[in-house]
């Protein structure tokens, strides 16, 4: 039975022009050309994702900016066995390429070429720099650069991250979360 909703899912996705796109998608989201999801993936609503991405075992959150060529979440082979090959370790270890998924907050901007290993937690508001691969989990609304990736700066004092995360405006439409943003620099203007 799970094999046949998996190939309706494609079956639907194909038809409708989304090639490549099979986890559980949200709302108002940009695909462009070459990006691959898999199906145990999970993505909000309002992201972009850049050309030629791949998105494996990953939960993406809402109004994310991806570069292209950016990989979240691929598999993670067997490094403690014989042999990496999973075929081979699948088989006689159960070993998975999925362990715990790569989480990315509300509001991330991801730049081109970024990969995050699977387990890694990127907070609300992050900027992850170019080129970067992320090996640890990185803080709401810091800027992370590098291999490994490492914390530079935070993009606001901590006083203004506390109130932007607490308005919650990355859960509302488009609409709402425009109207909410221009408050929130008013109120912060103002701080």
């Amino acid at each position: 039975m799970r094999l046949i909703k998996k190939i309706a899912h494609r079956l639907f996705r194909i038809l409708t022009f989304k090639k490549g796109v099979y986890g559980s998608i949200g709302k108002r989201n940009k695909f462009t050309k070459g990006v691959f999801i898999t199906e145990g993936a999970i993505v909000g609503s309002n992201n972009y994702i850049g050309p030629y991405s791949m998105i494996n075992n990953a939960v993406i959150g809402n109004y994310c900016s991806l570069g292209p060529n950016v990989k979240l979440g691929q598999g993670d082979h067997s490094l403690e066995f014989i042999t990496t090959y999973q075929k081979i370790s699948g088989e006689l270890i159960g070993h998975s390429l999925n362990s715990s998924p790569s989480k990315i907050g509300n509001d991330v901007w991801c730049g081109a070429n970024v990969v995050v290993l699977q387990g890694v937690n990127i907070g609300d508001g992050a900027v992850i720099g170019a080129n970067a691969v992320v090996t640890k989990d990185i803080p709401d609304y810091a800027i992370a650069v590098g291999i490994p990736a490492r914390v530079i700066k935070y993009r606001f004092p901590k006083e203004k991250i506390e109130i932007i995360k607490n308005s919650n405006w990355f859960h509302n439409d488009i609409e709402q979360a425009k109207k909410m943003i221009q408050n929130l620099e008013r109120q912060l203007m103002d701080n």
